[in-house]
């Protein structure tokens, strides 16, 4: 067969394939363009569980996973399916939504995908979106609405260093969320997922998805009213003594929960924030509030009692190898121990232990041990450090080491610590650990977390007694006789312990930390607390007496009207050993109830109201009480006189 006009056929031939050619450059250039890079395909990923929510005691949130949105579009696929005057529709929607002056125009009508359009949408906004004309599209019309979980708390500042936090990829940086992470967390999912341009992901059935687990719920020992309680009284306090942070611990006598914790520094001018967590992972030299494991060992080790005596020599006394004097507050001579106690007598607890433990001063920190006061917490949070007490075979030990660690210098443990301890003597002995976490919950089953038990006591149980007096002493006549003025009995001990002792030049270069620990009420304790002040102007106060114990009164009284005064003091629940250390106390029990018995008027005079009401009340007097709270100043009729058991007494304060 002839071909006519081969040359022209050569040409067309030539053309159509070059034409071919260019037109498979150009749509590979295309589909590998930025426009087309996400093409449909079938993915398997993670799908996270939902993280469990953290409550109070009473189901009060304090820290819950919240939804909010970001709203993406995709500009390229939207232009491919929509009208102009529809996006122009569109944008003006989201205007309005969004409760904005902003133009969506511009972002509509951008050349990118997944232009953002509005960070942290909240669930209303997002509701309106859906109801859109425009979101019933195919594909939405290229609008993607990305949920972004976050952790918040409800509460603000209150307790954030204890309840944790979480770094954006949800893993816990401290606090509770650290400690109860795995149970919190769940267990995380997957499933398959259609991915599609302009659409985002499709979750597609398929046999081998596997459903996420929710996280459980944690249930604390926590109260919120009590924390603002403790959180007001601290905060008000720093910013009058314009120091540098503070603490405070609540706890429950009997079980170790923990009501109430509060750390407060100062972030700037007379601002205070909850920064670190103090209380539980900061140590200091307790100062005297060590006094009472101190004379807790004399009565073990030694068999003193109380009415032994010591000389304080007038309150100014330079212990051998000392580099500076010791000086107390008060001048007090040969004295009894109770009195060198309650005085907070630095160099009579001294001068006591260096002659006790001179020759066996390890037999004085094996004791100390046994308290329980060398043990790391066992607190359910992270960064607890283990306690230091100095030992006899350290490098570091000297002459001074005995004494000074008895009124609590060279001694290193937390406020938790301490109030552990003071805890145990509270608690008739008995040691508990602190904890925060009391059960899981999961969906309405509730598990309870394991806790470690102990059974053992720390000391004897004269000791408890002696010790138990000693501190109610310290409240009814010695550095906190403040606390004395409430309607209920508190047992404790201050502390104002100089932080820069060993290299101070002069008395303006000193920085203190006041303290002030014990429990409530004296003769049935429920609660424990401690409070520390650090580093308070010196200029205003820094004693231990007038810087932490108006936190720890405030703090009880406003938990005993909490309560509902509920905490009437029990005469007959004190025995002879609990106050037999109280000066003047005994005898006018002893001489009321003798005179009683023979029909005469008993001696209250210079009692507390409280116990002045037990006495009477008790034996069935009508009281009629003139004044405020407080001591007895004087009565009528006058101490003696016969009376019957129809007379009124009157108590005047």
């Amino acid at each position: 067969m002839r071909i006519r006009y081969p040359f022209r056929l050569t040409l067309i031939t030539l053309f159509v394939l070059c034409s071919a050619g260019a037109i498979v450059i150009q749509i590979l250039n295309i589909l590998n363009s930025n426009e087309f890079s996400a093409e449909d395909e079938f993915v398997i990923e993670i799908t996270e569980a939902n993280r469990g929510n953290i409550y109070t005691a009473n189901n009060k949130l304090l820290a819950v996973t919240t939804s909010k949105y970001d709203i993406r579009f995709d500009a390229i696929y939207a232009k491919s399916v929509n009208s102009a005057s529809e996006l122009e529709e569109l944008a003006n929607d989201l205007s309005q939504i969004f409760n904005t002056n902003l133009e969506y125009e511009k972002d509509i009508n951008t050349k990118t995908r997944y232009a953002l359009l509005k960070r942290n949408a909240s669930f209303e906004e997002v509701k309106q979106i859906k109801r859109l004309p425009y979101y019933n599209k195919s594909l939405h019309g290229g609008l993607i609405v990305k949920a972004v979980l976050s952790r918040e708390k409800p509460n603000g500042n209150t307790a954030a260093r204890t309840i944790g936090d979480l770094y954006k990829n949800n893993t816990p940086k401290y606090g509770l969320e650290y400690s109860y992470n795995t149970e919190l967390m769940g267990q995380d999912g997957k499933a398959l997922f259609l991915k599609k341009p302009g659409a985002g992901k499709i979750k597609i059935k398929d046999s081998n998805n596997l459903n996420a687990i929710d996280g459980k719920d944690l249930i604390t020992t926590l109260d919120l009213d009590y924390q603002d309680i403790l959180e007001n009284a601290l905060l008000r306090q720093l910013e009058i003594y314009d120091a540098s942070f503070g603490t405070a611990i609540l706890m429950d006598v009997k079980t170790g929960k923990i009501k109430a914790i509060t750390n407060l520094k100062k972030i700037k001018e007379n601002k205070y924030g909850e920064i670190l967590n103090f209380g539980v992972t900061r140590q200091v030299e307790p100062g005297s509030t060590m006094k009472l494991a101190s004379i807790m060992a004399y009565f073990e080790d030694c068999h003193g009692d109380v009415k032994d005596t010591i000389d304080c020599k007038n309150g100014r006394y330079r212990f051998k190898g000392a580099p500076i004097f010791t000086k107390d507050s008060k001048k007090l001579g040969v004295v009894t121990i109770e009195d060198a106690f309650v005085h907070s007598s630095n160099i009579g607890i001294g001068r006591l232990i260096h002659k006790n433990y001179k020759k066996n001063p390890q037999k004085f920190i094996d004791r100390l041990y046994s308290f329980g006061l060398g043990e790391r917490s066992k607190i359910d949070l992270s960064g607890v450090p283990s306690p230091t007490i100095p030992s006899p075979s350290d490098n570091s030990w000297s002459g001074i080491s005995l004494p000074w660690i008895s009124f609590g210098y060279g001694v290193h443990l937390t406020p938790l610590d301490i109030l552990t301890f003071y805890n145990a003597v509270a608690n008739n002995g008995y040691l508990v650990y602190p904890y925060l976490g009391e059960s899981f919950r999961q969906g309405s089953e509730l598990i309870p977390i394991p806790k470690d038990r102990i059974s053992r006591t720390i000391c004897s149980q004269s000791t408890i007694e002696k010790t138990q007096a000693l501190l109610m002493g310290v409240v009814n006549r010695g550095t906190a006789s403040t606390l004395s003025d409430l309607p209920f009995s508190i047992s404790g001990k201050t502390g104002t312990a100089v932080k820069n002792y060993t290299n101070y030049s002069g008395n303006d270069a000193k920085s203190y930390q006041s303290s002030f620990v014990g429990f409530f009420p004296s003769e049935k304790p429920q609660y424990s607390c401690i409070v520390l002040v650090d580093n308070p102007n010196i200029n205003v106060g820094y004693y231990g007496s007038v810087v932490a114990v108006p936190v720890f009164q405030e703090i009880a009284h406003k938990i005993y009207l909490k309560e509902g005064l509920a905490w009437p003091t029990d005469y007959e629940a004190i025995s002879r050993e609990d106050i037999v250390c109280l000066e003047g106390f005994v005898d006018s029990v002893v001489a009321s109830k003798k005179n009683i018995e023979h029909g005469h008027c008993p001696n209250v005079v210079g009692l507390h109201l409280r116990d002045a009401l037990n006495i009477l009340n008790s034996n069935g007097y009508e009281v009629i009480i003139k004044g405020r709270f407080g001591h007895v100043k004087s009565q009528n009729p006058q101490p003696g006189s016969i009376v019957n058991k129809k007379s009124k007494i009157t108590l005047y304060i």
